[in-house]
């Protein structure tokens, strides 16, 4: 999914640059002062991954930017060894930056600069001891917001999976217009939780890849497999095997929700990866290109990236950012001001096709997006600053 620039770090952060050590690759990063803890790690996107290649830092708040110096390099991102991505940029153009921050616990970790495999291109080493527990309201604040958005996964997940059993049963029962009917609403409770989305490893792909994010001689399935068959081809046929595989991943997904666990810098990183996505590719209409369904899809997204915010807005409040929360708020509201023409109550997606927009349309779309996405992507720094994980 691709998700361009965000923007830098808050002032409060203390710029520490990355230097390359020797001829090896590996690069370390030193603090000390006030601002002990709080770093920058750059990072030259090339052809064959990230340089330097493997990077040592103490634990603590990082903030990694990638520049887009390779044609083949789009996306960069920090996962553990187990595969679970924490944070990521995709679609970094030649030429263009991106960054992310993350509260990092000491540990071994890859570091993927890829066209989007996520095959580790290079190590990350984080030493030392975690940071000093935060004072006793601050934590509340954010493990009390972290549960609220398992929670809140959880639940769309739930709706996820209740609604896409009637979807499937329209397509078993051959109705193709109910089950045309039945899509986008379905696939709303998905993308209300893809600020976290990687984190469901290959099911995403599994229930939600369009076609052009299919490697060659792999399966192709989930809703827009589905998607395609209802519109382009008109018809239900074929679509049993599909949807049998559909619930099987969604019942997977949803018991997979209730046991995973995010911090509070992921979730901001996702929700403004989310709305970059948003802004740069799904506002071509790439989404649901046989459907036209797309602002179901961009309100969800909305939806979920506002939910994902409401919840850290206390921390952020209580840390003294209460001006940036009114920003934020303001932009989302103007986002779904932006939105709210194209509301249809009486069509099934409750939105308008795609295809009635013009191009002047979609860049007031985009331009409200971006104006949001730029605040909010200061949020991760501001609760990582809590110490807190």
């Amino acid at each position: 999914m691709p998700r361009p620039l965000a923007a830098g770090l808050p002032a409060a952060l203390a710029v520490l640059l990355l230097a390359a050590c020797g001829s090896d690759d590996t690069a370390t990063t030193s603090s000390g002062g006030a601002t002990a803890g709080a770093r920058t790690v750059k990072l030259a996107l090339g052809d064959d991954g990230c340089t330097p290649k493997d990077v040592t830092v103490p634990a603590g708040t990082t903030t990694f930017e990638g520049d887009g110096g390779s044609a083949k390099v789009t996306e960069f991102e920090v996962l553990t060894k187990k595969g679970v991505i924490l944070a990521e940029r995709e679609n970094v153009t030649p030429g263009a930056a991106a960054s992310f921050t993350l509260d990092l616990k000491p540990g071994d970790y890859d570091i993927s600069c890829s066209i989007g495999d996520h095959k580790p291109t290079g190590t990350l080493t984080v030493t030392g001891t975690s940071a000093a527990a935060p004072a006793a309201d601050a934590g509340a604040l954010v493990t009390g917001a972290v549960a609220g958005y398992q929670q809140y996964v959880a639940a769309q997940v739930d709706e996820l999976q209740t609604s896409a059993r009637a979807f499937v049963a329209a397509l078993k029962a051959g109705d193709t217009q109910k089950a045309k009917d039945l899509f986008a609403r379905t696939r709303s409770f998905y993308e209300r939780v893809e600020p976290v989305a990687e984190s469901f490893g290959d099911l995403d792909p599994r229930i939600d890849a369009r076609v052009n994010d299919v490697a060659k001689g792999d399966d192709w399935t989930g809703f827009h497999r589905i998607e395609q068959l209802l519109w382009q081809k008109d018809t239900t046929k074929g679509t049993a095997a599909l949807g049998d595989g559909l619930l099987k991943n969604i019942d997977e997904l949803d018991a997979k929700a209730a046991e995973l666990t995010y911090d509070a810098p992921q979730i901001a990183n996702g929700a403004v990866g989310l709305l970059n996505e948003v802004a740069a590719s799904k506002i071509t209409g790439e989404e649901d290109r046989y459907s036209h369904t797309d602002l179901s899809d961009f309100k969800a997204n909305v939806e979920g990236s506002e939910k994902a915010f409401s919840l850290l807005a206390p921390v952020l409040t209580a840390g003294g950012d209460a001006a940036l929360v009114q920003t934020i708020d303001a932009r989302f509201a103007a986002v779904n001001e932006a939105l709210a023409p194209y509301e249809r109550p009486d069509e099934p997606s409750g939105w308008a096709a795609y295809g009635e927009l013009s191009k002047a349309d979609q860049k007031a779309l985009a331009q409200a997006i971006d104006a949001l996405a730029e605040p909010l992507s200061t949020v991760a720094a501001k609760v990582s600053a809590t110490g807190t994980s």
